[in-house]
């Protein structure tokens, strides 16, 4: 009986430790500045920014079946007049990118898409040299077929520190006879003006591995590209595809089963959920972010959606939401643009808004996948 008060107050002790709240775990996210939204162009879709050499930031975008360009001098703030970048006589010019140079020559990579079944789909290249005020075509740089279902789609383009321009596109080229995607890749030692033959670097067999976006990682760590894969179980999930810097994606393409080939979000989406059209950047901290357009949640239209990695690109988590659209509107074809050390700003084509631009800046969330065991917010 004399040990009666000190049982008791133990049994207090242990049941004041099992009432308290363990630490709430938190994971980086991106939390969007609602009041900096702005309309880029009021038609357009497929927005990609860039700052050119001089200190503007430029958006390549499509509209009326060409790639138009407009510019901010106020870093995003406002938006000039339409310049035209690139069209096709027979058809449309689209998906264009930017990549600038050291030296502020402006690179554009698009895709031309015939619509008269005898011109073929191809990659086609455009340039500036006044800093985006004016292009000029610099040419064809792959052919695929002249049928919708044997084209090629989606260039994106990175600059090594070497000055290798590796060029990057989704190719149904080499599959006439199936529905098989490729991602292939060319390279330019010379600034743009002669590319390699093509080389496939991603290709899971049965499966159509498409819309790459490459990044060259800090410190050393490699160059990824992210893709859209269908072939992670159900729709398309975001994936990674990673080469070390000494290998530079010589040797054999990332098949499904290499280790060089990875889903990019830590907890993974269920089968049903599309997740696809990814985009990746690093910001200067070192974080990755990645967004893709997602129907998680039963939407009727996917949304964009964005999540942070670590300085490897992996790790992919605290999921968040730069264009609140309702679940039958969607926020398409999205890109992502580092304008500065600590902000992020989320480019998308919104249905029945045109394109819209939102600036962002790295935070915290709790983890609500962790306190779940899965999933993701």
């Amino acid at each position: 009986m004399r040990n009666l008060p000190c049982l008791c107050v133990s049994c207090l002790l242990a049941t004041q430790c099992a009432a308290a709240p363990a630490a709430e775990a938190r994971v980086p996210t991106v939390v969007w500045d609602r009041n900096s939204a702005v309309t880029v162009d009021p038609y357009g879709v497929y927005p990609r920014m860039a700052r050119t050499a001089r200190g503007d930031i430029l958006c390549a975008f499509d509209a009326q079946g060409k790639t138009w360009v407009r510019r901010s001098v106020d870093d995003g703030r406002t938006w000039g007049a339409r310049v035209l970048a690139a069209s096709c006589d027979h058809g449309a010019a689209t998906n264009g990118e930017l990549l600038v140079l050291p030296g502020g020559r402006i690179l554009l990579p698009y895709n031309e898409r015939p619509n008269d079944g005898i011109h073929p789909f191809a990659i086609r290249l455009a340039a500036s040299d006044d800093d985006g005020n004016t292009w000029r075509d610099c040419g064809e740089v792959y052919r695929a077929g002249a049928e919708f279902e044997n084209g090629c789609w989606e260039p994106a383009a990175v600059a090594l520190p070497s000055g290798e321009i590796q060029l990057f596109f989704a190719n149904e080229g080499p599959y006439r006879a199936t529905s098989e995607q490729e991602i292939t890749l060319l390279r330019s030692g010379d600034r743009g003006t002669t590319w390699t033959p093509p080389a496939t670097v991603s290709f899971r067999k049965g499966c159509r591995d498409g819309m790459p976006v490459p990044l060259v990682l800090a410190g050393g760590k490699g160059i990824v590209i992210a893709i859209e894969d269908n072939g992670l179980g159900g729709a398309f999930k975001p994936a990674i595809v990673h080469t070390p810097a000494s290998q530079n994606w010589y040797g054999e393409p990332a098949g499904g089963a290499s280790p060089r080939r990875r889903g990019a979000l830590r907890h993974p989406l269920p089968p049903e959920v599309y997740a696809g059209a990814p985009y990746i950047r690093q910001m200067p901290g070192g974080e990755t972010v990645l967004s893709c357009q997602s129907d998680e949640g039963g939407r009727a239209r996917p949304q964009m959606v964005v999540y942070v990695g670590d300085a490897a690109a992996r790790n992919f988590d605290g999921r968040s939401v730069p264009f609140e659209q309702p679940p039958d509107k969607g926020a398409y074809w999205g890109s992502l643009f580092v304008k500065d050390a600590a902000t992020v700003t989320a480019v998308a084509s919104l249905r029945g808004g045109g394109v819209r631009a939102i600036d962002g800046r790295l935070g915290e969330t709790p983890c609500e996948a962790c306190a779940r065991g899965k999933g993701t917010r």
